[in-house]
């Protein structure tokens, strides 16, 4: 099994729209959560104090996550802590009635939940995988495995790998690491032999 390190585009565009939708998430959060102190006749700000400072650290992340979090280490965590948030929100409202605030934010927890899982695939890294079932591709929910019987040719070079499919359509990746010219040879040796095997098997499957 061989592992190339590329960039996909859709995964790239995920990761630039991360810190927006944390500000979006804090905006609403701060909405709610004024909302219930208006409930409670702004008398005591203490049980919403822990939404607004999730709120503003959600809101400092949203706008500066490339300087202070490349990595985005700390990604799941804040996606974890609004989820609680709003989750305790929902809880809170239920006592006041409020059905159309309910609905709001446990939507909102359910979609930051939801966030949690996605935005923790997209930050584990895109590694495109050939192996003996063919070559799984990394995208934002799923891998996608194209089996070599579906593929006439792997091109990996120095700078990008091109997977040609069968029917003349081909999908080209950037090369996000260094590859040796020894390890070059290698894969496309091992793609060649898979793809070659495969083609062998289609056109001949009695001898399977």
């Amino acid at each position: 099994m061989y592992r190339i390190t590329v960039r996909i585009e859709d995964v790239e565009r995920r990761k630039r729209s991360v810190g927006l939708l944390h500000v979006i998430a804090a905006l609403f959060l701060i909405v709610k959560a004024a909302d219930y102190y208006r409930l409670l006749e702004f008398k005591n700000f203490m049980p919403i104090a822990p939404m607004v400072l999730i709120a503003a650290i959600s809101m400092f992340y949203g706008f500066f996550r490339k300087k202070v979090d490349f990595s985005a280490r700390f990604n799941s965590k804040l996606r974890l802590l609004q989820f609680t948030a709003f989750l305790i929100l929902a809880i809170v409202f239920m006592n006041s009635g409020r059905t159309l605030d309910i609905v709001a934010v446990v939507i909102f927890a359910f979609i930051c939940l939801l966030l949690f899982f996605t935005e923790k695939k997209i930050f584990a890294g895109t590694d495109i995988v050939l192996d003996e079932n063919g070559v799984t591709v990394p995208a934002t929910f799923k891998d996608v495995l194209v089996p070599w019987k579906d593929l006439s040719e792997v091109i990996v070079r120095e700078d990008f790998v091109t997977l040609f499919h069968v029917g003349q359509k081909y999908l080209q990746f950037q090369v996000m690491q260094d590859l040796s010219t020894l390890e070059i040879a290698k894969l496309n040796a091992f793609c060649r032999e898979k793809i070659e095997g495969a083609a062998s098997n289609r056109n001949h499957p009695e001898s399977q």
